[in-house]
């Protein structure tokens, strides 16, 4: 009897348990780094391939690095704007690149809709201004 209690109390805590795991919810990861994307929804990028499949991932310094992983594959990305929150397509963004701030990695890529947010951006909190181009050059750069 008393095996049978044990026995039935486990099997109840582990459902319990198992319950408890699967209303918690899924956990969206950034898939270049495994980051928890929703605490970066300010700064997500996205990035989509030519078979149609979207990526989401934690800014634009992973959106960047999987661009590149793509390769020929690469469709297109859009990026979010720190100031508006606003998508922007990647491709007509502006960046600063390596500012004190430090929104999801350093060195860090944040991403402007227009090149005068990111100046006024880059007065307040240093780094570069570049172009998508430039980023995306920039950014082979560093993972050679």
């Amino acid at each position: 009897m008393e095996k049978s209690i044990h026995l039935f109390t486990s099997v109840v805590v582990t459902i319990l348990l198992l319950s408890m795991l699967s209303w918690a919810g899924e956990v969206k990861r950034c898939n270049v780094c495994g980051m928890d994307v929703s605490k970066y929804t300010h700064v997500k990028y996205v990035v989509t391939s030519t078979d149609g499949k979207t990526y989401t991932t934690c800014g634009v310094q992973c959106g960047l690095t999987l661009q590149i992983r793509l390769g020929n594959k690469f469709k297109s990305a859009v990026a979010m704007d720190l100031i508006t929150h606003r998508e922007v397509e990647a491709s007509k963004a502006y960046y600063v690149y390596k500012s004190t701030v430090i929104t999801d990695m350093a060195p860090g890529f944040i991403a402007f809709s227009t090149r005068e947010k990111a100046e006024n951006f880059a007065k307040g909190f240093g780094g570069k201004v570049v172009t998508y181009q430039e980023a995306l050059e920039i950014w082979k750069e560093q993972m050679k």
